[in-house]
């Protein structure tokens, strides 16, 4: 957090005491107090950007907490659409953080002043009434609005780490009115995550390969020896591929209790999002518009996973289906086929283009 205040001074040096509270503030709590609705944000969006025009400013600005401010300036170079921009600040709006955490940020603010040249008794004066109100929402101080003008919006870490998915998907529908994505890659990289988030931000579809899991009795020597023969693609093409672009259902596969579940139904959307590994199997993947593709290390992977599903699990994935997995991508060429290509870094959580 300190190297984020750093950065604040450096670009900002007339920034003052008021300025990196609200900047604490976003780190903690996010966006939540501008929420009014998706309509009139979006509405307030496009009036904020006609108004600031276009600029050179760097695109993003961190400010901890897993946020960025996104400078609207840089909006129109960048390919994105209003409503995608939009769509990731509701995303960065979702409630978050604490009254404690919040404190114990200013408290690094406090013991950093002399390094911000933030003068101490202004500082306490400045957080003391903040205080005694219950910390509301603040405004930048006159200084910086004059000197900087600033105009952003909060979005999630992940609109820099996929910047060029969303400008992919954006694109998608400015010419052809839709978005079809398939989102395969190593377990535990993040696939259902992201496929999470591209659902939030465009309003999509997403369609998880491992509901299509495929029952104990096909699993058969012979099928289990095809790459890429650990899923029902069958099922999956005749039930899902087969009727995106309208109204259908399809039935989920329950591992436990070992059944299909109860018909899910789909109303066509704009965008349509499958995640999950086998998507990209050459049955399956010239029905999408987008194809691509999230790794990780293998020391990274196994972590990620032992955290998320227990050891015993962990097990399994290590000895059974991570040696399917990879049979599968190279033998039939899955990462070769994609557009875009992620790779996690080593620590297994930020994600980088290659």
């Amino acid at each position: 957090m300190l190297n984020i205040l750093l950065e604040e001074k450096k670009r900002h040096p007339a920034a003052g005491v008021r300025d990196y509270c609200k900047l604490l503030y976003q780190s903690e709590f996010g966006a939540g107090h501008m929420v009014s609705g998706a309509d009139a944000s979006l509405e307030r969006l496009r009036a904020e950007c006609a108004a600031c025009g276009v600029g050179e400013d760097a695109p993003f600005t961190p400010v901890g907490g897993g946020l960025l401010r996104l400078h609207l300036r840089a909006i129109p170079p960048l390919g994105l659409r209003l409503e995608t921009v939009n769509g990731l600040f509701l995303h960065a709006c979702a409630p978050r953080g604490s009254v404690e955490g919040l404190e114990g940020k200013l408290a690094l603010l406090r013991k950093n002043a002399s390094m911000l040249g933030l003068d101490e008794n202004a500082l306490e004066a400045e957080i003391a009434p903040w205080r005694a109100a219950g910390y509301p929402a603040l405004s930048h101080s006159e200084p910086y609005r004059v000197l900087y003008h600033p105009a952003y919006r909060l979005v999630p870490a992940e609109a820099r780490r996929f910047l060029a998915l969303f400008q992919r998907i954006d694109a998608l529908l400015r010419d052809k009115g839709r978005a079809r994505v398939a989102i395969d890659g190593n377990s535990g990289a993040g696939k259902s995550t992201l496929g999470a988030l591209l659902a939030a931000v465009y309003g999509g579809n997403l369609y998880h390969m491992d509901d299509f899991f495929l029952p104990s009795e096909r699993k058969t020597p012979e099928r289990l020896a095809e790459p890429g023969g650990n899923v029902d693609r069958e099922r999956f093409a005749s039930e899902v591929l087969a009727h995106i672009g309208t109204a259908f259902s399809y039935r989920p596969w329950r591992c436990h209790p070992g059944k299909l579940d109860a018909p899910v139904s789909v109303v066509p959307r704009d965008v349509e999002i499958v995640e999950g590994v086998y998507s990209l199997h050459p049955d399956l993947r010239g029905a999408y518009d987008l194809r691509v593709f999230l790794s990780i290390g293998s020391d990274a992977q196994i972590a990620r996973i032992r955290r998320r599903s227990g050891e015993a699990l962990a097990k399994r994935f290590e000895s059974e289906w991570i040696p399917l997995e990879n049979v599968y991508f190279d033998h039939l060429g899955v990462r070769e086929c994609c557009q875009l290509a992620f790779e996690a870094a080593p620590d297994g959580e930020p994600t980088r283009t290659v």
